[in-house]
């Protein structure tokens, strides 16, 4: 048997002390660590996983001011800094209740309290490298986002008689759920729970009969794991919004209240239950949960400009204008080297908050400068958002920007009734003549343009219909049909002219955006599968 080593593995040690960095490489150089890098903040060690893939990260929960260990982690797995393969080690000295929950939340590979010895460390590294060893090749999959060929792996491992059987069909669970193959995925959990009374496979149940809007079911689903196990919070979140599903409000305020005490860290939840109340009048429940986004995100991968935004909000319902202001101007000093994306939603707050503390002028600037910038990049601008801004717009008698935005609503949701019934009130409510028809116009060019793409691709002028459906998606990024047969048009381009990675990326950017908007959506699921045949027909996978 070889001799076990950490020779040549790229290995972070992130601490605030430069004695426990020490002691930490001295525990490591024994092992054969020749290749260690040190950072002594969490922002210096977020720098050294963009600059260089590590195979190992130890990184202390406390790191004075800035980030902490948890937003470091964090912010790792939201940016992909660090490759599925790769051991992501949480220290501290803490094990105080709020600490460890919130960090536990983001599972990290392996959790050391302060102090351990050199035994310690090495038993647990080598524990999670032996358990990821079994996952290589489904690794390198996750890590290319070929999430359907790590499905095929799990399988093929499954298959084969593989020992890590629960791991194996917890990851391939996790998968499907993520692919949008929720009735997979209920069979799979169903089938699990058979065997035995695993958490993980009722909160995956749950979670997939939550999308496929069996609502009664996934509620007793996740009652029944949160009765066998009260301190698993994520339960906490999908069962708010299957009550939310539901039309409950008040439980699913409760409900996240509940979660926030056990882990009041976690700045998604946080924002749920800020977002809920606020939409729900629960005004001094909101400003508390606005706050504690406001204060915890300053560091955090999630913080964003809707968390103040929403905070000024609850400060004009609760007619406290001078605060209102004031969290605007926070925002806008927080904020003000953010990139485009960004910069849009500061100035949307900022446009919404002047407008109703009565400061015209302003809140007109900002709305020009939000439609500036949504003319570089449409794909910025949400549905809901964007029906806001047209209501402003009017307000501020701005009604060129107002029928725009009304026309960009339509665009990305012109076979969405509830939608459209909405945008249809708020035309009535303008009583501006011009938008009389606006919605069945504009309806009707988003039909005829894709209709005229389609017809393309029948004609097998297929470099026409791409540019046609390139740019149509450009304009419309929340549109299932036009992405849908943007994506199409690029698989009869590979078919005529076979398989390239351009190409390739291209189709799965379409579909990943349809999946976000519309997980679930029949003609997804055969678009992705004529995509995955293609790729198959010329011996690639995906």
């Amino acid at each position: 048997m070889a001799l076990w080593t950490l020779k040549d593995q790229n290995i972070l040690i992130v601490d605030d002390f430069p004695e426990m960095r020490a002691m930490m490489r001295s525990m490591l150089i024994p092992f054969g660590a020749n290749k260690l890098t040190e950072a002594r903040s969490g922002q210096e060690a977020v720098d050294a996983m963009e600059k260089q893939t590590m195979d190992i990260v130890m990184c202390d929960y406390s790191l004075g001011n800035g980030k902490d260990g948890q937003q470091v982690m964090e912010e790792a797995k939201e940016r992909n800094l660090l490759p599925y393969s790769s051991i992501f080690i949480l220290v501290t000295a803490e094990n105080t209740s709020n600490m460890v929950m919130g960090a536990m939340e983001y599972q990290p590979d392996e959790y050391l309290i302060k102090p351990f010895t050199k035994t310690v460390l090495q038993a647990r590294i080598r524990k999670v490298q032996e358990r990821k060893e079994g996952l290589k090749q489904i690794a390198l999959a996750l890590d290319s986002k070929k999430y359907h060929l790590a499905i095929d792996l799990c399988d093929r491992q499954l298959s084969s008689g593989a020992k890590n059987i629960s791991e194996l069909v917890k990851l391939k669970g996790e998968l499907l759920l993520r692919t949008g193959d929720f009735s997979g995925a209920r069979a799979l959990y169903q089938k699990a729970l058979e065997a035995r009374e695993f958490t993980w496979a009722r909160f995956g149940l749950g979670q997939a009969l939550f999308h496929l809007k069996e609502y009664q079911q996934a509620r007793l689903t996740f009652e029944e794991l949160l009765g066998n196990n009260n301190k698993f919070v994520p339960a906490y979140d999908w069962l708010a919004r299957v009550q939310k599903a539901l039309g409950d409000h008040k439980i699913a305020i409760q409900l996240l209240t509940d979660a926030v005490a056990i882990s009041p860290k976690a700045i998604l939840r946080q924002r749920a239950l800020a977002e809920t109340a606020l939409e729900n009048e629960e005004f001094d429940i909101a400003e508390k949960a606005f706050k504690n986004v406001v204060r915890e995100g300053k560091n955090s991968v999630y913080r964003s400009p809707s968390d103040y935004g929403g905070l000024a909000k609850v400060y004009l319902k609760k007619e406290n204008t001078g605060e209102a202001n004031k969290v605007v101007a926070a925002m806008s000093s927080e904020f003000q080297k953010g990139d485009s994306a960004v910069q849009l939603q500061t100035a949307v707050i900022q446009a919404l908050v002047y407008k109703d503390t009565g400061n015209e002028a302003d809140s007109a600037k900002a709305l020009d400068k939000v439609m500036a910038l949504y003319a570089q990049n449409p794909s910025n601008l949400p549905t809901a958002t964007a029906m806001e801004l047209a209501e402003a717009s009017y307000a501020l008698g701005k009604g060129n920007h107002g029928s725009e935005l009304i026309k960009h609503v339509v665009r990305n949701n012109h076979e969405d009734t509830a939608i459209l019934e909405k945008v249809k009130e708020l035309c009535k409510k303008t009583q501006d003549a011009s938008l009389a028809n606006i919605v069945e116009t504009t309806c009707a060019e988003v039909i005829s343009t894709n209709n005229k793409g389609v017809e393309m691709i029948k004609q097998g002028k297929i470099d026409d219909s791409i540019g046609l459906f390139m740019q149509a998606a450009r304009a419309m990024p929340e549109n299932v049909t036009i992405n849908l047969n943007a994506a199409l048009s690029l698989i009869a381009f590979m078919q005529k002219n076979g398989i390239s990675e351009k190409p390739s990326q291209q189709i799965e950017q379409f579909l990943e955006r349809v999946m976000r908007v519309a997980p679930g959506n029949d003609r997804y699921k055969k678009t992705l599968l004529q995509y995955r045949e293609l790729l198959a027909k010329h011996g690639k996978q995906g």
